[in-house]
């Protein structure tokens, strides 16, 4: 007996395989689609951060301030160029010092002696003389020694009419002898005003016509001339 082998026929056809292949292509299509969409996304999402950021990063030109023109800057170079330079130090201004002048021309008749005694012919003897007496004609104008305020008037029994003024820096001058006095306590003179004319001194009226003054330094009696500056 011939035996023949039989072979069992295939279940499915051609036409299951092309569906399985366009499965296959049709899930690649998608996967392909899919990554692409997320690519993409983030591509956009990137783009919009970047965005964002570059729009919340400051301006740093709006608040530069603008540089000052050239001209300006050399002008100023220019003129801190033109002060001298120095390596004293600033000299500060020392007062002034008064100026002093006799309240009458003439000649000195008798200096301030403190411990010399000098003749009196009114009374006859020898004795301090704490001042100066410059020779003058009665009725003579009496000029201020000096810029300065009048402290005091008094009538003295020995000198007579006497007119103090205080010429500042601690000095004081006693005018005496005074016939006519044209100033009063508090009235502020200047150098050469005239405060009065000259009269007779009681205590010393035997001498040569003329006006007694004396100077005071800190309270103290001092010679008129050394103190006055006029030596």
């Amino acid at each position: 007996m011939k035996f023949t082998e039989t072979r069992p026929k295939p279940k499915f056809g051609t036409g299951f395989y092309i569906v399985i292949a366009c499965c296959i292509l049709l899930l690649g299509g998608a996967s392909w689609f899919a990554l692409s969409n997320i690519a993409d996304n983030g591509d956009i999402k990137s783009k919009n951060e970047n965005s964002e950021y570059k729009d919340k990063t400051p301006s740093y030109t709006e608040n530069i301030p603008e540089s000052e023109p050239q001209d300006a800057v050399e002008e100023t170079e220019e003129k801190v160029s033109q002060v001298p330079y120095s390596s004293e130090p600033a000299k500060t201004e020392a007062p002034k010092k008064a100026v002093f002048a006799l309240p009458v021309q003439g000649e000195i008749l008798k200096h301030s002696s403190s411990d010399a005694l000098q003749y009196s012919a009114t009374y006859g003897d020898m004795r301090l003389h704490q001042g100066i007496d410059i020779a003058c004609e009665l009725k003579s104008k009496l000029h201020a020694c000096a810029d300065g305020t009048v402290s005091n008037i008094e009538l003295n029994t020995a000198l007579g009419n006497v007119v103090t003024i205080d010429h500042g820096n601690k000095i004081i001058v006693k005018y005496a002898s005074l016939e006519k006095i044209n100033v009063s306590a508090g009235d502020t003179v200047q150098l050469g005003d005239i405060i009065g004319t000259v009269g007779t001194i009681p205590s010393e009226c035997n001498d040569k016509s003329h006006v007694h003054i004396e100077v005071f330094v800190s309270g103290k009696h001092a010679d008129p001339l050394k103190a006055l500056g006029l030596e």
